[in-house]
């Protein structure tokens, strides 16, 4: 449960702080110049057709009956690479904070990559070794039709109130973007450099 933790709450740190560095550049273009931001706005606010690109990149591989008739040799493989993730990322990973904060920010990302993958991993194939129909059971529960066409028709209604307010008054949103993307910015860079040395200091 501690090491599920350490993931969330890293990946929380560092996609706030990638937001943050967002919102810091788009609220310096809003306070600088916000009629370049209004043409950038406009010139991306294009539609592009992918359904076809989409159903090309979604092919239907049925490889399920081939790990369940395997799932002995599957099974293993799987739960042996992900022995031989979890050790390398908690062994033999690189330490952080000497090699600068953004380096160190990659570095912490793609370890949680790899305990992710390697907790996942380990789970799917020890129940794919003793349990095959357990694994078949999960899958078909996990392989359900959700329709997002809804949602991303909302998502793509063009809001010409919201780009005319911040237009309108650019100073002040400028200003409160920047105050809070740096807020934010402060707190997470403070919080992960606080746990990565009690993290090295526990070590």
């Amino acid at each position: 449960m501690q090491l599920v933790l350490e993931i969330l709450v890293r990946v929380a740190e560092i996609l706030t702080i990638i937001a943050g560095s967002a919102g810091v550049c788009l609220s310096l273009v809003l306070l600088v110049s916000p009629r370049l931001l209004q043409k950038v706005s406009q010139a991306l606010n294009r539609h592009v057709l992918t359904e076809n690109q989409l159903a090309a990149l979604n092919p239907h591989v049925p490889a399920e009956s081939y790990f369940l008739r395997h799932h002995v040799i599957c099974g293993g493989c799987l739960v042996a690479s992900s022995i031989f993730i979890l050790l390398f990322v908690f062994i033999q990973a690189p330490p952080t904070g000497s090699f600068g904060f953004i380096t160190d920010v990659a570095i912490e990302f793609s370890i949680l990559l790899g305990k992710t993958a390697g907790v996942i991993g380990l789970i799917a194939g020890t129940l794919l070794f003793f349990s095959p129909a357990t694994f078949k059971a999960i899958g078909k529960r996990a392989n359900i039709w959700i329709d997002t066409q809804l949602i991303f028709t909302k998502l793509d209604t063009v809001s010409v109130d919201v780009d005319s307010f911040f237009i309108r008054y650019p100073l002040i949103c400028g200003l409160v973007g920047l105050a809070v993307s740096a807020a934010l910015i402060a707190l997470s860079v403070l919080n992960f450099l606080g746990t990565s040395v009690r993290l090295g200091g526990g070590m």
